[in-house]
């Protein structure tokens, strides 16, 4: 056993010294925009995908959008589908959205790239983070897209919003996550050199096939959901889908913690300091849901509302508001996420600001 123990540390030892002599894998640059990038390449902010991926966006005088759950893919119905399927606009947009996945998590992204300056964000604020024990930093969600690795790498002593945000972020995280995060962050970055630069370098084509282009407008979905819902299969009492079961959960306000506006500010400061051309979209909430459910809630909501655009204002931000449609009816599924006929809506808002700003 200790003679097998000894062939396996020097064949470890050998494997990671062999990696030194590998070279890094560089692709050029692509004429194509990229429409996404695939979670664990960001997660360790690999930077042959995300310089490549912001490069992509840069180059094409195109738009990435960030946000929430709310930003998830919908089948082609999303906001940013609508507007790439928009033959009027010369500019395409690419998309980072994931439940959880709020200004702090991408960070690491903004810090460390240097194909960030001059990019042009599109940044959606969802007042649901402002409920529940969301409202706080989460752990869970950190990790889920920000390696622990990744973020200490990119260092604090910048801006001191930045910095509290993400010392904020890094106490939440314990010890044994800590070192489970940096042994797996640090490893896989000697086996990238085998599966990534080694292979890629073999066969530039198996590099192309791993990356996601915004689809050409031909094969986008002809005719946008600028219609409102079916009465037959939407619950238009409740504003949401007629899927949905309002009594499956609930969202509560959260006024105590300062974090979210903290790393709202954060955000802003960031890419001030990083020359990121950003425009904020402050998001609608179900107002006839919470006014028919709960209508306790409402003054919370408008409450943080009013705050965000305040703090927007405060901070010469570019924002675009889109509270109104709160309370259009057909404009949501559920509790806090838009519809098809909602993404239209907001479709609408951004592309009045985009059409306004590349006019200029």
């Amino acid at each position: 056993m200790a003679f097998v123990g000894i062939v396996a540390l020097v064949a470890v030892a050998f494997w990671m010294l062999a990696s030194l002599c590998i070279p890094s894998f560089r692709y050029s640059a692509t004429d194509r925009q990229l429409y996404t990038i695939r979670h664990q390449e960001l997660r360790d902010n690999n930077t042959l995908y995300t310089d490549l991926f912001l490069q992509s966006i840069k180059a094409n005088n195109g738009y990435l959008v960030l946000g929430t759950s709310e930003s998830d893919y919908m089948y082609g119905e999303n906001y940013y589908d609508i507007l790439n399927a928009d033959t009027t606009l010369q500019c395409r947009f690419s998309v980072i959205a994931g439940a959880g996945r709020t200004a702090c998590t991408y960070f690491p992204l903004i810090q460390s790239n240097k194909n960030i300056e001059g990019l042009k964000i599109i940044y959606f604020i969802n007042p649901a983070y402002w409920c529940n024990k969301i409202a706080y930093s989460n752990a869970d969600y950190f990790l889920r897209y920000t390696s622990y690795a990744a973020m200490w790498s990119a260092g604090v002593g910048g801006d001191k919003y930045v910095d509290e945000v993400i010392r904020a972020n890094r106490r939440n995280v314990t010890m044994s996550d800590r070192s489970a995060d940096f042994l797996a962050f640090y490893f896989d970055k000697i086996r990238r050199k085998y599966y990534q630069d080694l292979v890629f370098a073999m066969d530039p084509m198996e590099f192309k096939k791993t990356l996601n282009f915004v689809p050409p407008q031909s094969e986008m979905q002809k005719s946008v959901p600028s219609a409102l819902p079916d009465s037959s299969e939407y619950n238009y009492t409740y504003n949401v889908s007629g899927t949905f079961d309002i009594n499956s959960y609930s969202l509560h306000v959260n006024t105590e913690p300062s974090y979210r506006y903290d790393e709202l500010r954060a955000m802003i400061h960031l890419c001030r300091e990083r020359k990121v051309d950003i425009v904020f979209v402050v998001g609608p909430y179900n107002h006839i849901a919470f006014e028919k459910a709960n209508a306790s809630e409402l003054s919370g909501f408008q409450s943080v509302c009013d705050n965000i655009i305040a703090l927007l204002n405060e901070e010469h931000a570019n924002y675009i508001d889109a509270t109104d449609i709160s309370s259009t009816a057909g404009a949501f599924r559920d509790w806090q996420h838009h519809s098809s006929y909602g993404a239209y809506l907001l479709y609408q808002k951004i592309r009045s600001y985009v059409v306004e700003k590349e006019n200029r």
